[in-house]
């Protein structure tokens, strides 16, 4: 009927998983955002459950939604479970390596890594989603005999294919790893041991690089437009390493120079108050003749006066 999805015509059982999924992520989110108000709930595990059942829930719906086949659904599901596993074996590692106990300058650090991490993870999840759900240039609306192509299939995907497959998977893993992130981000147990053995790290650069090929592949449908896009990111990277660099220079440059213990400032001002003091005693014994002179200049003045009169 008119009106009616087209993934719904084609494939009524991707439709509905993709459907009940979207929708469980969306009242998992209104739960979490009700559960936020209460104090008392912050304090217990409620709150993660619905924010991970959230996430579950997306991850099912970009799998059901952005692909026509099992396999790519299958292999979309895998990579999150993939970067799951790699930053659990990093962090495993780097706990046997690292027995130490936290500092607090340390616990501060890794919150405020934490939010700019959150951040970016939030974002490339929302402008991820929103791209597998449509890929550029959209679906086709009516089914191509002689081609062998079906309403429901990317427009990119007949023209491009290879082009449609570097999007795909490169958007793919940009939504996985903000995803992951965001989970292992959930629970501090969880992201500080792996944001200080720069596991989260590693995961946010690689779902960086993830964007800008998606970018790089669905923008354009020349490879000589492709290339210029790579190019102007390696040379906004260059720009940004140049300053991070003359950045850690200056600071090294002045922490290097001595600074002046609490002791030697003391002696210093000391120092500075005798000298006001021997100068203002000069100063004052200079005047002290002169004043003398003038006073004794008056009274023979006084007494001159006095006699005339």
């Amino acid at each position: 009927m008119a009106g009616d999805p087209i993934l719904l015509t084609t494939n009524p059982g991707r439709y509905k998983a993709f459907f009940y999924c979207n929708s469980v992520a969306f009242v998992a989110s209104l739960v979490a955002i009700i559960l936020v108000q209460n104090k008392l709930l912050l304090k217990t595990h409620v709150l993660e459950a619905a924010m991970v059942l959230d996430l579950f829930g997306l991850i099912g719906a970009y799998a059901a939604g952005s692909c026509r086949d099992v396999s790519t659904s299958i292999y979309a599901m895998a990579l999150a479970g993939g970067v799951l596993v790699y930053v659990v074996i990093h962090v495993v590692f780097f706990t046997l390596d690292h027995t130490d106990t936290i500092t607090p300058q340390e616990i501060e650090m890794v919150e405020k890594r934490r939010k700019r991490l959150l951040l970016f993870a939030v974002l490339a999840a929302t402008v991820t989603y929103q791209a597998g759900l449509t890929p550029p240039g959209g679906f086709r609306l009516h089914d191509d005999e002689s081609g062998g192509f079906q309403a429901g299939d990317p427009v990119l995907l007949n023209n491009f294919p290879r082009r449609y497959t570097a999007y795909f998977y490169c958007n793919s893993v940009s939504f996985m790893l903000s995803i992951a992130l965001i989970i292992l981000l959930v629970n501090p147990h969880l992201y500080r041991p792996a944001i200080r053995s720069y596991a989260l790290a590693i995961c946010t650069a690689v779902g960086m690089f993830g964007l800008m090929g998606a970018y790089a592949a669905g923008s354009t449908q020349h490879l000589k437009t492709s290339i210029y896009i790579f190019a102007l990111v390696v040379v906004v990277l260059f720009v940004i390493a140049a300053l991070f660099l003359l950045f850690l220079n200056k600071n090294r440059n002045t922490s290097s120079q001595p600074k002046p213990e609490n002791g030697e400032d003391v002696l210093s001002t000391r120092k500075i108050l005798l000298r006001y003091r021997r100068r203002r005693t000069v100063g004052i014994s200079c005047l002290a003749p002169c004043t003398r002179d003038a006073a004794q200049q008056k009274c023979k003045r006084d007494q001159s006066t006095e006699a005339r009169e």
